[in-house]
């Protein structure tokens, strides 16, 4: 299956988790949802739901996958935010509640690796292939939120390969609890100096931006492979082994 492979980082990231509300905290990688949002700004597609060009529509069975490349660092800082709808002019900020700061956790130095397959529309994955290569995007990329801008970089197009898990494999990126052999019974083998964390992540939205799916997944802070038993993952000729989301 053709799959293209680029690099996205940044000095920092922040990928809100649903969860929280006041003083947010970050998932640790980009959840499948965000990776969508980011191939749709890299391709100039719409965020309005209206429009035919709709990127949630559009990506419909995009499959993507997620590398950490560099150790997970957190760091907590205050961001001053503007009452929008109480500042409507910027140059007339009310004095009262038209700012406030707010406490947010970040990734720091964050780097990841994407990975992209788009069997029913290939077309679409040469022509993101084609800006990639050029270091060109419609819309500016970013890590999460619009503060933290994101440089990018292609790495190759290459071909991956189906395969059925059986024994113990490295798995190279972010992988779902549920693709493993008995949902993750006895299905992983811990590493000594290795991280393993556990989150659960949104994967899929509908046109309303609400997310239709959550699952939960397992990788190494570090960005080193996790051992595991896997129900089916994707082998690519230099011998990463990656599990695609859909």
């Amino acid at each position: 299956m053709k799959t293209i492979v680029f690099d996205v980082w940044g000095d920092w990231a922040h990928f809100k988790k649903f969860y929280t509300t006041a003083s947010p905290i970050t998932f640790h990688f980009p959840p499948i949802t965000a990776v969508k949002g980011l191939v749709g700004a890299m391709l100039g597609l719409e965020k309005e739901k209206s429009d035919d060009n709709f990127y949630i529509r559009v990506l419909d069975g995009l499959m993507c996958a997620v590398q950490i490349k560099r150790p997970i660092k957190t760091f907590r800082m205050g961001y001053n935010w503007i009452e929008t709808k109480k500042a409507k002019f910027l140059s007339r900020i009310p004095s009262e509640k038209g700012r406030y700061q707010t406490i947010i956790e970040t990734v720091k130095d964050a780097h990841y690796r994407i990975y992209l397959a788009f069997p029913e529309k290939e077309s679409m994955l040469t022509e993101l292939a084609g800006l990639l290569r050029k270091h060109k995007s419609v819309y500016t990329p970013y890590l999460g939120i619009s503060e933290h801008l994101a440089n990018f970089r292609f790495i190759t197009e290459t071909e991956a390969q189906r395969k059925q898990g059986e024994t113990f494999t490295p798995i190279h990126t972010i992988i779902s609890i549920e693709n493993l052999q008995g949902n993750g019974e006895l299905a992983i083998q811990i590493q000594e100096g290795h991280a393993y964390q556990r989150d659960r992540i949104p994967v899929a939205m509908n046109a309303e931006r609400m997310v239709t799916r959550y699952e939960s997944v397992i990788y190494e802070m570090n960005g080193k492979p996790v051992f595991v038993i896997p129900r089916e993952y994707w082998e690519l000729p230099d011998g990463t082994n990656i599990s695609f989301f859909q």
